[in-house]
């Protein structure tokens, strides 16, 4: 089948980032015997256009569309993607107009609310969680005319007025199956142009996340138990993107890379082994973190964390559902202190149970850790079917599920005069904090300026260094 691939996410803050999932589905449907041509939106100036344009000179027989986030997950400041999502649908009906060609929804941002984004922005079916096994079998079952039952994470209309009909995802089913592909072909997406964009690569070495955050969408999109990568395929992909593509910067989009340890350290040992000289940042948690893992990250060419702290404030910590203590919280700043690893915070302050003495108490902690950089969030987004969304709707923040199409953020009551303020107040006098959602951050331009010159780490980086500071970054 003739599948034209559409990659949706235009977003470029802090960096436009590679479609790392589109590619292992579009591959999965490539290596099933499916012709597969994509376009990517990131860089079209007139979306609706480009692909009325694409679909005129090559007419597809299927079209998928991959949506990675619902919005930039940030309040006040908040911006809702799925207006412009409706509109992208909307011109591809207009495309299509004479033709039964399907149109298939998938993504993880589809994958949050898949019976009303499938009735929302007029899809005939769609995939939630994991494509690689689902997507072939549907272009498959289309082509054919054959049963769509059993396809798993298959979405489909029935009839007026009724809901969708999901099948459960595929790592829902089988969760011991593990990684279904050792790597995407990447050059389904323009990869050079993101790392120029960019700065880096993306890489993943595990799929799912155990942990209980009430907030966290991993264990929904992934699920809720670890599927790892062999060690030797990490290092195999880490290998050929630098033999092949030059590439030697990389971050690793795991929910968290340290857990499980003896996984991470795998890794690291085999990108010793081999002597590969790469630069890499990955998310890490302090629960389970040693010293020596640290060290052994730093070896292997890790240059910075970010470190998922959320609040340093012990109350306001179990509210979040986090699983370590306040003071592991510290010994794992001072080991990254000692071994010289740059450290950036990531703070989301308003949560159950969160005050105005415990978001100071945190602002404190964290502040005395002498953090590399700081970005700090206000407000929880919630998204349906976590235990965040629980506590909203027992609130009334959230009445009935097609609420959960604008975006909704939980803070504690009493707190929603005087938290923007207090941040804002506490990091002016400090040049590497950031509050995305409460100001702007820098201007694009700066974003697109820094890298044409070739800087190739995280640009929470640079806020270590004074110079930049009143460059890169404003309070308001």
């Amino acid at each position: 089948m003739d599948l034209l691939l559409i990659s949706a996410n235009r977003e470029t803050f802090p960096d436009p980032v590679y479609p790392l999932g589109a590619a292992y589905v579009g591959d999965a449907a490539r290596k099933a015997g499916h012709q597969v041509r994509t376009k990517d939106l990131m860089w079209e100036a007139d979306p609706p256009r480009s692909l009325l344009e694409e679909i005129r000179r090559r007419p597809p027989e299927a079209v998928a569309l991959s949506f990675r986030n619902l919005d930039n997950a940030a309040w006040p400041l908040t911006r809702n993607y799925l207006p412009s999502y409706r509109l992208l649908v909307r011109s591809l009906r207009k495309a299509l107009a004479s033709t039964e060609t399907p149109i298939i929804l998938g993504g993880s941002a589809f994958s949050l609310l898949p019976d009303l984004l499938l009735e929302e922005l007029d899809g005939d079916y769609g995939v939630t969680g994991e494509g690689e096994k689902s997507l072939p079998l549907l272009l498959e079952a289309l082509e054919h005319g054959s049963s769509l039952d059993g396809i798993p994470g298959l979405v489909r209309r029935q009839g007026p007025g009724e809901p969708a009909l999901l099948n459960p995802p595929f790592f829902r089913t089988d969760p011991s199956a593990g990684m279904i592909r050792p790597a995407p072909d990447r050059s389904l997406f323009d990869l050079p142009r993101y790392v120029r964009s960019g700065g880096m690569a993306n890489i993943q070495t595990k799929r799912g996340c155990p942990f209980h955050c009430k907030y966290c969408t991993y264990p929904l999109l992934e699920g809720g138990t670890f599927r790892l990568r062999a060690a030797g395929e990490v290092a195999d992909e880490l290998e050929e993107l630098v033999r092949k593509d030059k590439i030697r910067s990389f971050f690793i989009v795991d929910s968290v890379f340290n857990a499980p340890p003896e996984h991470a350290e795998a890794v690291c040992e085999e990108v010793l082994r081999r002597n590969l000289k790469v630069r890499w940042s990955c998310y890490v948690t302090p629960a389970g973190l040693t010293r020596n893992l640290l060290s052994i990250m730093k070896q292997a060419g890790c240059d910075g964390i970010e470190l998922g702290t959320d609040s340093a404030e012990q109350g306001a910590m179990a509210g979040l559902g986090k699983s370590f203590s306040v003071s592991h919280l510290t010994e794992t700043a001072r080991w990254c202190r000692e071994l010289s690893l740059p450290v950036c915070h990531t703070l989301l302050f308003g949560g159950p149970g969160e005050t105005l003495r415990s978001v100071r108490e945190t602002l404190r902690t964290v502040d005395d850790t002498a953090p590399t950089a700081v970005v700090a969030m206000a407000g929880i987004r919630v998204y349906p079917d976590t235990p965040m969304a629980t506590l909203a709707e027992s609130r009334g923040l959230v009445k009935k599920r097609r609420d959960y199409l604008d975006p909704v953020f939980y803070i504690e009551p009493g707190l929603e005069e005087d938290l923007s303020e207090t941040l804002l107040s506490f990091a002016k006098s400090r040049g590497n904090w950031v509050l995305p959602g409460i100001s702007i951050p820098y201007k694009p331009i700066t974003q697109k300026l820094i890298r044409r010159i070739g800087y190739k780490k995280p640009l929470w980086h640079l806020l270590a260094h004074a110079p930049f500071k009143d460059r890169i970054y404003r309070d308001r």
